[in-house]
């Protein structure tokens, strides 16, 4: 590496490993400082060479959320979400617009980026496919966005790496970007409807393994509902003031606390039992950022109502219930949210790395034979129930989970080149 000094095995150098001039500072306990760069604008030059896996990561986890960055690498064409969430065919042109910057000069003075790549099979999963299916789940170290979440981000399934991520929009406070359950579940229950706000659209996730936050709904008012011209009206009398708002265009009632399980978790305490075929899993049965199983959050709101949480109950004002995908897409609208909406990029460092998104993010098949400094290998890692639509390796940073999605999601995109 020219002009580097690597002391540990994650460490933000400057451009000098990079294709551009800078230096770098040691500091007193060992880490690297970056200094400024010649380049100019929002890339300021930086990686973080990972050496566990020989690769050097961008420092910017969400460099497709930049319009600065878009309209210089040419991307305009491109159809990126504002939040910078992309199908994968668009991850891949992405890709290529970043090796093919400044006359095939390459972004940062390198051409030879790519998507982090998985191995079809991961024996350290907690879900070991039999035969030639895909290792999935939670706790896999063998792909690249897993090893950097487990290994050298440190964290442990189903930590988020942005654990107190929060926006607020209107009467509502701490929504999240990342999924949301619902209330549609598959006959065999082991897969359910999901709905985020980052991209207004509804997905089938497994029960069993994701956690996910919750904003639970009442078909109605709690007691009289508050009137008034705006949009949305928040409870300002009443056990529900501070505590609800009124959607009168749904007549529906909602939580003004988007995460509450983060604050409340309403006694519910604990580690629930996952029994994997790579051994049993013992995860909080809500995590520090406020998310759940299913199964718990199906207990959660049975415990708000228990309470009588904003004056609601499971009598005359009506229950606290999960929502239907249908209720969360008419509360997007009504928030006044569009489509890959920029506030909900988090702007939280996390580690050394700017811009990581609680959120999944693309992966590429390698071949097994690889590592993590090796290609994508070209193929896809399976087929949608349709038996047509391409499935594509993603990764969850919201709590550390491995999984195959349909290559038509939209997901945020993450990027390295291989070491010395």
């Amino acid at each position: 590496m020219r002009g580097c000094t690597v002391v540990s095995s994650l460490v933000l150098v400057g451009a000098a490993c990079g294709g551009h001039a800078a230096t770098v500072t040691s500091t007193p306990d060992g880490s690297l400082l970056p200094n400024a760069s010649s380049d100019t604008g929002s890339d300021t030059g930086q990686v973080v060479y990972d050496a566990n896996q020989n690769v050097y990561w961008l420092a910017d986890a969400n460099l497709a959320g930049d319009p600065v960055v878009r309209a210089r690498l040419g991307a305009v064409g491109l159809p990126i979400n504002p939040n910078g969430t992309m199908d994968y065919a668009t991850a891949q042109a992405w890709v290529t617009l970043l090796n093919h910057y400044d006359a095939g000069q390459g972004y940062l003075g390198h051409n030879d980026w790519q998507l982090p790549v998985t191995p079809p099979q991961d024996p350290s999963c907690a879900v070991l496919a039999g035969g030639s299916g895909n290792s999935f789940g939670p706790s896999c170290k063998g792909s690249a966005l897993g090893a950097l979440y487990s290994v050298l981000l440190g964290k442990t399934y189903p930590d988020s790496v942005v654990p107190g991520d929060a926006n607020t929009i209107g009467p509502i406070h701490n929504l999240q970007p990342s999924f949301y359950w619902t209330s549609g579940v598959s006959a065999d229950g082991s897969n359910a409807q999901t709905f985020t706000f980052a991209t207004d659209l509804p997905f089938m996730n497994t029960t069993k393994y994701n956690y996910f936050p919750v904003l639970p709904m009442i078909a109605g008012p709690i007691g009289v509902a508050p009137t008034g011209t705006a949009t949305l009206l928040p409870y300002s009398t009443g056990a529900a003031a501070g505590k609800a708002f009124w959607d009168p265009s749904t007549h529906t009632t909602w939580l003004a606390d988007a995460d509450l399980a983060r604050s409340d978790a309403l006694a519910i305490s604990g580690t629930t039992t996952i029994n994997t075929n790579n051994g049993a899993l013992m995860p909080p049965l809500v995590d520090a950022s406020g998310a759940m199983l299913l199964s718990t959050a199906s207990t959660w709101v049975s415990a708000l109502n228990a309470t009588s949480y904003a004056g609601a109950s499971t009598g005359t004002t009506g229950a606290w219930t999960l929502p239907a995908v249908t209720d969360l897409k008419r509360l997007f609208a009504d928030l006044g949210l569009a489509k890959g909406d920029p506030v909900f990029i988090s702007s939280t460092g996390v580690g050394q790395f700017q811009n990581l998104q609680p959120f999944f993010y693309w992966a590429c098949m390698r071949d097994m034979a690889g590592s993590s400094a090796s290609p994508c290998d070209g193929t896809d890692a399976g087929t949608a129930l349709d038996g047509v639509t391409p499935m594509e390796w993603s990764f969850d940073f919201e709590s550390g989970f491995q999984g195959t999605d349909e290559n038509t999601k939209q997901f945020y995109v993450m990027v390295y080149r291989p070491g010395p």
